[in-house]
């Protein structure tokens, strides 16, 4: 009897744990990756209208797409809102208007750049140099 009125406690603590940590988290934006292919291609660009960030990764003179880069958006405050680990070439974000610091590393280098979000979409795109010969 002792050890069953532990056993409901535990799992109760267990369960009002979870559901702080899922009150403070945070859900992520929507968002639309890829763009490997003309079909993902042409998916993202039909839905672009639907996000008011659009970015593109490219890399050297040719423009030559690229995907695998690590990207970190962040407030005006700092905090970062949104990331993925392989992103693009291609990648849409929907996020409240405002500043943001959108920094993106492929290849050992960093790029970052501001900008403003409102209702109408912002198109960013990155061009990385083709790294070292």
């Amino acid at each position: 009897m002792k050890s069953n009125l532990r056993l409901r406690q535990t799992l109760l603590s267990l369960c009002l744990a979870t559901a702080a940590s899922g009150v403070l988290a945070q859900s992520a934006p929507p968002y639309m990756n890829g763009g490997i292919g003309a079909g993902e291609q042409a998916s993202i660009k039909a839905t672009a209208s639907d996000y008011n960030l659009q970015l593109l990764f490219s890399q050297g003179a040719s423009g030559e797409y690229i995907s695998d880069v690590k990207l970190e958006i962040s407030n005006g405050a700092g905090a970062s809102v949104f990331s993925l680990p392989a992103a693009g070439p291609m990648t849409n974000v929907k996020l409240p208007p405002g500043k943001y610091q959108v920094s993106a590393l492929y290849n050992g280098q960093t790029q970052s750049r501001q900008v403003t979000l409102g209702s109408q979409p912002s198109k960013l795109s990155l061009r990385w140099n083709d790294g070292p010969k």
